[in-house]
């Protein structure tokens, strides 16, 4: 990172910063009530205090204009490739919008809800991507700031921007699946014309009744599984690619006795044994998406950590001038044939009449550029300061913490959540040890003996790793409470 910024003199600063930023990232509250939790802090940074809060805040900033966002997203990248590559198998990839919300009293583009008294709720929308490694967890790979409400193919059009991100899912995945929210035809074709093997649900439904034609297979329970040709999304396809639809019943555990079935919508040709579990197949997105994005709420990864509001269009109005653009390279196109097909034996008669239909929609043009632009501008919160770099480092963190857990043992372990870590480790009290061969941190034991054996887990895990603190070995060990427990006799 002080490569990227230019200044490698301050590369000591840059890491006693960023393990600050590390320490206070995943804590509910702001700025504020991050220093206030950093008693630890100067154990990593060699100070004799915490940073001030505001110190932290903007170095942070600092490290976000001069380039931070982008080394840091990198690592995150780079710790869901490697662990897929590892693997040696494809991997899923989902991909999902959060909205999160905020609150200001200068008007604002709002969130799903609007007014509230006389503060207004806006919103600030993240596409988050997300890495199911096979047989492994499912680790962060991208997030991207959009405008309030935003749709999902904005989100799935910043994944595949970068060409190098777009060559290695396209090497490296084998199935992306996004919810019901990037089921449209735009969002459909664009993903045909990129070659992404994607998997959806339609907004409609219907009954595997209602088809009379042989099956291409049935489920387990004898309901049967329509294949077909998905022809409303072809028709805007590019040449050469083969979306489908399935008919899958909605309920396939009540076998023949449910006739509603859902429409799956894919870009390429699922596998036999995916197409009969299909439902458990497009549901994995709850626990490798949704639950994953909960799990990070949980520790603070939807703090407003930058409140500074922008003056924009909305997303409505970037869409109707997109629209008109459109509509006005059509009409361009019409005066510029027009013009071309015009002999002088044309009567005047014949040629008002062909002017006519090409002045109206001049004039409806003009009208709807006009209503563009009265349109007023609000406020937004856009991605200039440090809010974007703390995001990608709260992913870096939650990668690192579950590529560890993964190599527990206990079953427990390997799905536990980060804010159940810090309950059973990281938050807990503890004394520390220094001398000249390391640092040894004992850790306050929690109460339950059932609890002890995860959090000593836990400890195993890291000690494994056999983690140093400024050039020092660090150990970690659970404390007895009864050892060092003093009666005081009065």
């Amino acid at each position: 990172m002080a490569e990227v910024r230019g200044a490698r003199d301050d590369a000591p600063v840059i890491e006693r910063h960023l393990g600050a930023l590390t320490g206070r990232v995943m804590q509910r509250g702001g700025w504020v009530g991050g220093a206030r939790g950093a008693d630890a802090e100067p154990f990593g940074t060699g100070r004799r205090r915490p940073y001030d809060e505001s110190t932290l805040r903007k170095g942070a900033r600092q490290l976000a204009q001069g380039g931070g966002v982008e080394v840091i997203a990198r690592a995150v990248e780079a710790s869901a490739e490697q662990a897929v590559e590892r693997s040696g198998e494809k991997a899923v990839a989902f991909t999902d919008m959060f909205d999160q919300v905020y609150w200001s009293k200068k008007p604002a583009h709002a969130a799903p809800i609007g007014n509230r008294g006389n503060r207004l709720l806006g919103a600030t929308y993240f596409g988050m991507s997300f890495v199911q490694v096979k047989d492994g967890p499912a680790l962060a790979y991208h997030v991207s700031w959009h405008k309030p409400a935003s749709p999902l193919q904005d989100g799935l059009e910043a994944v595949y921007g970068a060409p190098r991100r777009a060559a290695w899912l396209k090497a490296h995945i084998r199935r992306h699946i996004w919810d019901r929210g990037g089921s449209g035809r735009p969002t459909l074709c664009w993903a045909l014309g990129r070659g992404i093997p994607y998997l959806t649900v339609s907004k409609k439904s219907t009954h595997w009744t209602r088809f009379r034609r042989q099956p291409t297979l049935r489920t387990r329970r004898r309901v049967p599984i329509f294949v077909q040709r998905d022809a409303h999304v072809a028709k805007g396809a590019p040449r050469g690619s083969r979306p489908q639809e399935v008919i899958f019943p909605a309920q396939p555990k009540k076998g023949r006795g449910a006739s509603r079935a859902l429409r799956y919508q894919t870009g390429a040709p699922l596998a036999k044994p995916e197409l009969r579990e299909l439902d458990q197949v497009y549901k994995a997105r709850w626990p490798a998406n949704e639950n994953a994005i909960k799990a990070l709420l949980a520790v603070g990864f939807d703090r407003n950590l930058d409140r500074a509001l922008t003056l924009t269009s909305s997303r409505g109005t970037d869409g109707r001038r997109a629209r008109l653009a459109a509509r006005q390279k059509e009409l361009d196109a019409k005066i510029e044939a027009a013009a071309q097909t015009t002999t002088p034996s044309s009567t005047v008669a014949k040629h008002i009449r062909k002017r006519q239909p090409v002045l109206r929609q001049t004039r409806a043009l003009a009208k709807e550029r006009a209503a563009i632009a009265a349109t007023p501008d609000k406020g937004a919160r856009m991605p200039a300061g440090a809010e974007l770099l703390c995001k990608n480092l709260i992913l870096l963190i939650y990668n690192m913490l579950a590529l560890l857990l993964m190599g527990s043992a206990l079953a427990e372990v390997r799905t536990m959540s980060p804010w159940r870590v810090q309950q059973l480790l990281l938050s807990r009290p503890f004394l520390a040890s220094t001398d000249t061969k390391g640092t040894l941190l004992l850790i306050d034991a929690v109460p339950s003996r059932s609890e002890g054996v995860l959090q000593q887990e836990l400890v195993n895990l890291i000690n494994r790793r056999a983690l140093s603190l400024r050039g020092r070995a660090l150990r970690l060990r659970i404390r007895d409470p009864a050892a060092t427990t003093t009666l005081l006799r009065f």
